[in-house]
């Protein structure tokens, strides 16, 4: 994975999707990435214990593949998975939180070497009587080696994002080895959040509309998106009429949001309402 050649060295390989840009570059840090990018990343991350668990949820059997005083044969064969792009998602996410819980730990020296062999089992297994030369090993949950690494990565993800280029598998062990940035891998973990939530209808859709930011004076780029979207309205639900959530318009830059009416008038008279004035004033000197 290779980063973009027009960002600015030594600042946020976000680039514009940087948290503190502003309108110019993204914001100077010697990590990976800014501490407003990392702190927009620790929820997301977070987030993948219970998106784990809930993905789990979709695979709660159906109506349909309920038993049947109807249905033919022993009725002993286990249904036909109705998702199975979901079982993938969770194992990339248990994939990609132990792969880099591993790194972390060597990088940090939160291992003793001699306790066990090799090192990966620490996240894979489970160990009991650890001080024998024949340890005991349980394989563990799942799910608790998703807790486990993110209580691991999340004291550490400034750690995290500055770790250099290593060869990982990024999204199981079938990918083609590339190397990748430890700033790579909390976009990949953001970006996993992401995809679960999408699977568990939690999104909304981005629009993206003409015009230029209120606040940091960032404008549209020939080719490319943005940097002004509107977020989707969500209406109220049966029985609670005129009650819902309003349109915003968004800086997919700085990040500063306002109301949609202020953007209509911004399309009418190409000034944004509390900059008119102004606006005015320099123009007239």
């Amino acid at each position: 994975m290779s980063e973009t050649d027009l960002r600015v060295p030594g600042t946020c390989h976000s680039d514009q999707h940087c948290r503190a840009h502003d309108g110019h570059t993204a914001h100077p840090t010697s990590r990976g990435l800014c501490d407003a990018c990392l702190n927009a990343a620790r929820p997301d991350i977070q987030g993948l214990v219970y998106d784990y668990v809930d993905l789990a949820q979709l695979h709660a059997p159906a109506m349909s593949q309920a038993p049947s005083e109807h249905t033919s044969g022993g009725g002993t064969e286990a249904p036909i998975p109705l998702a199975v792009h979901v079982d993938e998602l969770q194992a990339e996410i248990v994939h990609a939180l132990s792969t880099w819980e591993y790194e972390i730990r060597v990088a940090c020296r939160l291992h003793d070497p001699g306790t066990f062999a090799p090192l990966w089992r620490s996240t894979v297994y489970d160990h009991f009587q650890l001080g024998t030369r024949n340890p005991v090993t349980h394989r563990a949950r799942a799910g608790s080696v998703v807790q486990r690494a993110v209580n691991v990565l999340l004291p550490r993800l400034d750690r995290l994002a500055a770790l250099p280029a290593t060869v990982v598998c990024p999204g199981g062990i079938e990918d083609e080895p590339v190397e990748m940035h430890g700033w790579e891998a909390v976009q990949h973990l953001q970006a996993l959040h992401g995809r679960a939530r999408g699977f568990l209808g939690r999104t909304t859709r981005k629009f993206w509309i003409p015009g230029e930011c209120w606040t940091c004076d960032a404008r549209p780029v020939p080719g490319s998106d943005g940097p002004l979207w509107r977020s989707e309205p969500q209406f109220a639900e049966p029985g609670e009429e005129g009650r819902r959530d309003p349109m915003q318009v968004n800086c997919d830059r700085c990040h500063a949001a306002r109301p949609y009416p202020d953007y209509e008038q911004y399309m009418l008279t190409l000034l944004w309402p509390d900059a008119a004035t102004d606006e005015n004033v320099r123009v007239a000197a």
